[in-house]
């Protein structure tokens, strides 16, 4: 009698080895796969920017989430990459701190560039007009740069680190990949990195991604809270550079020192907490 049954279907072992390997090793090749997507769009930009590479090279943006979805794919967590997106029950004091927050961190900036006689190039903005153009601007970031990194880098990339070792450890190297990701913007003409230092990026952004890594425990693991906080972050350094036309260096330099003082109490209180930690299994357990 003949077998008129369906035949399973199989996949190429070369599936199997991709799938084992993005198993064994998925910080690392969320990594290698997010640089290769985004890099890859952002590079012949460089070397050809009045061609089509150029049109096709804001899709980088979306090369961290693309790369997250492909490796949640593999490992197969893409339910729980998506649970971190929709994750908004966080308490209303945490979107207070994402949206309200860096307008504060920006407010004692300016209020320094005045203390340190930077008032003759302050500016009086039109707070309609400002505010007007910064709610557009605050939606495009949110589905531009906040909806294409922060699904990558706090949705995937950071949970894998957790696992694997201490908030503090883990959110340096994430901060030093993250500025690397940018690097070729810092040779793209037209772009606002274009001839800047790009120490100033490397020394501050695994500054952010501590206090990133703070909101992160704080809010359940929430990707939606990462992505609104990039772009409330960037919307207020906006109207911060719009109120004040202070030394470029000298405000780069206050930011920083800023970034890494709450950065560094964050990393305080993570030590103690760990301290802590230590000692309550000490006495419960006797261990050393």
């Amino acid at each position: 009698m003949t077998d008129t049954g369906r035949q399973p279907i199989t996949r190429p072992a070369g599936w199997s080895r991709v799938r084992a390997t993005a198993r064994r090793y998925p910080t690392s090749t969320f990594f290698v796969l997010t640089f290769l997507i985004t890099w890859g769009l952002w590079v012949p930009r460089i070397l050809a920017p009045d061609s089509f590479a150029d049109t096709l090279a804001g899709l980088g943006t979306y090369g961290p989430a693309i790369a997250a979805v492909i490796m949640a794919t593999l490992i197969g967590n893409l339910r729980d990459l998506g649970a971190r997106l929709v994750r908004w029950r966080v308490g209303w004091r945490w979107y207070a701190v994402v949206l309200l927050g860096p307008a504060g961190f920006y407010a004692v900036l300016i209020a320094l560039d005045v203390v340190l006689g930077s008032s003759d190039d302050l500016v009086q903005p039109n707070v309609v007009r400002v505010v007007s153009g910064l709610v557009p601007f605050f939606v495009v970031l949110l589905l531009t740069d906040g909806l294409g990194e922060e699904i990558g880098w706090r949705g995937s990339a950071l949970p894998q680190l957790l696992n694997r070792t201490g908030p503090l450890p883990a959110s340096l190297l994430l901060g030093v990949v993250w500025a690397a990701w940018h690097l070729p913007l810092f040779w793209t003409v037209d772009n606002p990195n274009y001839g800047e230092s790009f120490l100033i990026m490397l020394v501050t952004l695994p500054a952010m991604s501590v206090l990133y890594t703070w909101l992160f425990q704080h809010t359940a693991g929430s990707t939606l809270i990462a992505i609104l906080f990039h772009a409330s972050g960037s919307c207020w350094y906006l109207l911060a550079v719009s109120a004040t036309g202070a030394d470029t260096v000298r405000s780069d330099l206050a930011g920083l020192l800023l970034k890494w003082l709450l950065a560094g109490l964050v990393a305080v209180w993570w030590l103690r907490r760990a301290r802590t930690a230590r000692f309550t299994n000490h006495l419960l357990t006797g261990a050393p």
